[in-house]
C-alpha cells in the first residue's frame, strides 16, 4: 500500500512541476513580448529590430500579442516591412506606415495567421482600432481556447 501513496504523490508532484515550468516558459515569453513591444516606441532602430523578432515568434507568441493590440502608444518610425508569403504576390515585401502599436502589431499577426479583419496597417482612427482589436479578440478565443488571458480582457 505504501508503494502504491509514494507513486501517486510522486506522479502529483511531477504533475505539478511540470506545471510550473510550463507557467514559467509561458511568462518569460510573456516578458520577452512586452520588452519587445516597448522598443517599439523607443527609436526607429530598436522599433525595427523589435518588429523583426515579433514576427519571427510564430504561432506561439499569437494571444500575447493580440493582447498587445489594446496599446496605443505611437510608434517610434512610421514604417514597417514585412515579408510577402502570398503565393500570388508580384513583390517580395509589403511596406506600411503605422501610427500605432496597435496598427503594427495587426500587420505581424496578418503576416503570422494570415487573417485580417480591419485594415489598420497605415493608421486608423481610434474606433477602428478598437474594432479591429475586438474582433482579435474573439478570433484569439476560439483559436486558442486554453491561452484566453493572453488574448485580452472582456470587452
Amino acid at each position: 500500500m505504501s508503494i502504491i501513496i509514494r507513486f501517486l504523490a510522486t506522479l502529483l508532484l511531477s504533475g505539478v512541476l511540470m506545471g510550473c515550468a510550463i507557467s514559467g516558459v509561458n511568462g518569460e515569453l510573456e516578458n520577452h513580448i512586452s520588452r519587445l513591444v516597448d522598443e517599439t516606441t523607443k527609436s526607429a532602430k530598436t522599433q525595427e529590430k523589435a518588429l523583426a523578432e515579433l514576427g519571427k515568434l510564430g504561432q506561439q507568441a499569437v494571444p500575447s500579442l493580440i493582447g498587445h493590440l489594446s496599446d496605443n502608444r505611437p510608434l517610434a518610425a512610421p514604417k514597417i516591412t514585412l515579408a510577402n508569403k502570398a503565393s500570388d504576390s508580384f513583390e517580395a515585401s509589403r511596406h506600411y506606415s503605422p501610427e500605432t502599436v496597435h496598427d503594427a502589431i495587426a500587420a505581424i499577426l496578418n503576416q503570422i495567421t494570415g487573417e485580417s479583419f480591419l485594415f489598420v496597417y497605415n493608421g486608423a482612427t481610434p474606433e477602428e482600432r478598437k474594432q479591429n482589436y475586438e474582433k482579435w479578440k474573439l478570433w484569439c478565443k476560439s483559436n486558442y481556447p486554453g491561452k484566453i488571458e493572453a488574448c485580452g480582457n472582456e470587452p
